[in-house]
């Protein structure tokens, strides 16, 4: 009985496992606003918890990410923390809003997430040449 329960424990765990890695969630987008200016682009996305418009993109944002880590940090100001407050005050955006900033911290511009794979990359190769 004992290695019933076992075998049944593991197994969801590595159900689980396969579930989060095959929806893009498996290396968390930062929170860290302080790499922003540090002389790499970024793309900022406004997050509030539990928000479908806001988890929506960040799915989105995970799903492309691992192409363009080398060339852009992505990070999430989130709302409820002081500096995710501030962030978004400071540029007047909204949950599920991003901006993205040249290497210098300089903004560039505020952008809704393509709810297309195929149109959220060709938004980002054709900013990364404007960010630099």
């Amino acid at each position: 009985m004992v290695k019933a329960i076992a075998v049944t424990a593991a197994s969801l765990a590595a159900l689980v496992l396969v579930g989060y890695i095959l929806m893009g969630a498996g290396k968390p987008i930062s929170t860290d606003l302080s790499v922003i200016g540090q002389g790499k682009p970024a793309l900022v996305l406004v997050y509030e918890n539990f928000s479908i418009i806001g988890g929506d993109a960040l799915n989105r944002l995970r799903q492309v990410r691992s192409d363009y880590d080398s060339r852009l940090d992505f990070v999430v100001a989130e709302l409820g923390t002081p500096q995710g407050n501030a962030f978004a005050d400071s540029y007047k955006l909204v949950d599920g809003q991003a901006m993205f900033l040249k290497q210098d911290g300089q903004p560039l511009g505020v952008t809704s997430i393509p709810a297309d794979e195929r149109k959220l990359r060709s938004l980002l190769e054709a900013k990364l040449p404007a960010m630099k």
